[in-house]
């Protein structure tokens, strides 16, 4: 496993990968790397499309490298799904899997999204609107929303 760092605004970012692919992306916290390797040229697509990213530019996704539940897997895609500047509500990414009344497990599985931003859980509320809960920094998930809404 391979990883690199990114900085937007205050926020420092990890980005992790396997030779298949993105494996995290999330807010970096002072953990313990020594069983990863730092290999800036390995990550710098994911690097770069993060750039793009930030820059309201277009990009290609990465290729992701995740491990999950069909029912994780499936959450996760239809978050992919939702397009740049719009948003959805738990209970809508539950009905577009077919899960109806799966909302709170949606939710979780929202929480543990291991790639932010490329699989955009920040573009995920609550019905009423309100911005409902992230597993990162809620001032990250404001910024990302505004960003978008340009």
């Amino acid at each position: 496993m391979f990883y690199d760092f990114y900085t937007y605004k205050h926020w420092t970012f990890i980005l992790k990968a396997s030779m298949k692919g993105l494996t995290h992306l999330y807010l970096f916290e002072n953990e313990d790397l020594s069983n990863l390797t730092h290999h800036p040229q390995i990550l710098k697509p994911y690097v770069d499309a993060l750039e793009s990213y930030f820059k309201q530019e277009s990009f290609k996704l990465p290729p992701m490298d995740i491990k999950g539940s069909t029912f994780e897997l499936s959450v996760w895609n239809a978050l992919i799904q939702i397009p740049y500047g719009k948003t959805k509500s738990y209970k809508d990414i539950s009905m577009h899997i077919g899960r109806l009344n799966a909302s709170r497990a949606v939710g979780n599985t929202v929480g543990k999204n291991p790639i932010m931003i490329f699989i955009p859980c920040h573009r995920v509320i609550k019905s009423d609107g309100t911005i409902g809960g992230f597993s990162s920094d809620p001032l990250l998930k404001i910024e990302l929303l505004k960003q978008e809404m340009k």
